[in-house]
């Protein structure tokens, strides 16, 4: 997958700007708060729907503008393929792939993959589980039509699963609903739970030779999915239903008790290891930035793997998170990706080996060179 021009209207401090993007390494550079950020912004809502640094898509419409506009064009197996994105404050959003209007932001999951990598991305091995769970759900919502409508389905039955535990405390009927509403939660989150310890799996498997090449071998990593039930590599999809099935039976009452949806995999993890010691608590802040170096890169790989083509990565400021081994590391490891990087110097970019490097400036909302 290539990018091949993004055009911007009345978006953050962008008027009105179009862009081209060469298919080796494109550098935006410039100084702080001119906009480098916001390009990249830009691409990911393109490609996932939603903002990694709002969740207020007003917030993203330029000061005094009714709202703004996204245009974006990409060569995936050598067809050209197109997503418009509008937002207006008065009609809300808009969509159109490939000309034609779709109903759902959702929809634009799987059109385009891309992996957004920035100094944020450094909560994923330190953060909550929230965090790691949003990660691998922006992953698989990318590379699998079918689990964005497993996750929709469970988080809707998961909400609705909520207001009843605590109308129930003055309406005793939803006693008798919610052991039906579990049949169906049982369903559908043991088909989360499966997809989801499948890709993790994949992902340790990559993430263990990334981190050997960074490390020379003289660290070793380990993750795993943390979920309401044990289990192994020969346990199918009907396996975390009946797991997830009897969890909740036993659980209910507790459930009825503090009104809450205690059991599922809304409340799983990732527990990533280095060593044998959990990252988050264990590890020094140069160990997290190779463990998320290596996972970044394990992800790209995944993508290609199940989709059959590289996408497009973004990085965002993180050149500078990095040491010299590690920027190293990185950049060789974007052969034959198309990558788009943020930098306030360009002058670090001058001698990558064997890669052409597109340089563009920015200047107050302006690609001006």
């Amino acid at each position: 997958m290539i990018i091949n021009s993004l055009e911007l209207y009345s978006f953050r401090n962008y008027e009105k700007e179009t862009i081209t993007f060469d298919n080796s390494v494109n550098l935006l550079y410039g100084q702080n708060a001119q906009g480098k950020t916001n390009v990249l912004e830009a691409l990911y809502i393109a490609a996932t729907g939603k903002s990694h640094r709002t969740n207020t898509f007003q917030d993203l419409v330029q000061y005094g503008k009714p709202g703004f506009e996204i245009h974006l064009t990409a060569e995936i197996d050598g067809r050209t393929n197109t997503i418009l994105l509008k937002y207006s404050r008065d009609r809300g959003r808009y969509i159109e792939i490939n000309g034609i209007k779709r109903d759902k932001m959702s929809e634009i999951l799987g059109t385009l993959n891309m992996i957004l990598f920035s100094p944020e991305t450094l909560e994923v091995v330190k953060g909550s589980p929230s965090i790691r769970r949003k990660f691998l759900d922006i992953l698989l919502c990318q590379t699998n039509r079918q689990y964005l409508y497993y996750l929709q389905k469970y988080n809707n039955l998961i909400k609705n699963k909520s207001v009843a535990l605590k109308k129930w405390k003055t309406d005793k009927r939803y006693e008798d609903v919610l052991p039906v509403w579990n049949e169906q939660i049982s369903v559908y989150g043991g088909k989360v739970a499966f997809l989801r310890v499948n890709c993790v799996e994949k992902l340790n498997e990559y993430m263990k030779k990334e981190i050997g090449y960074i490390a020379e071998n003289k660290e070793v990593s380990n993750i795993t999915y943390k979920t309401y039930c044990t289990f192994d590599k020969n346990c199918d999809e009907k396996y975390f239903e009946n797991e997830l099935k009897l969890k909740l039976a036993q659980g209910i009452n507790r459930e009825f008790e503090l009104s809450q949806c205690l059991i599922g995999p809304h409340r799983d993890d990732i527990e990533i290891l280095l060593n044998g010691r959990n990252s988050r608590h264990y590890c020094s802040q140069g160990q997290q930035r190779t463990l998320a170096l290596a996972l970044i890169i394990s992800e790209l790989l995944f993508i290609e793997e199940v989709k059959g083509e590289k996408p497009v990565l973004l990085l965002d400021d993180v050149m500078s998170e990095l040491d010299s081994k590690r920027r190293e590391y990185l950049l060789n490891s974007l052969y034959d990706v198309q990558t788009i990087i943020t930098a306030t110097d360009d002058l670090p970019f001058d001698n990558i080996k064997n890669k052409k490097v597109k340089k563009m400036q920015v200047v107050n909302g302006k690609i001006v060179c």
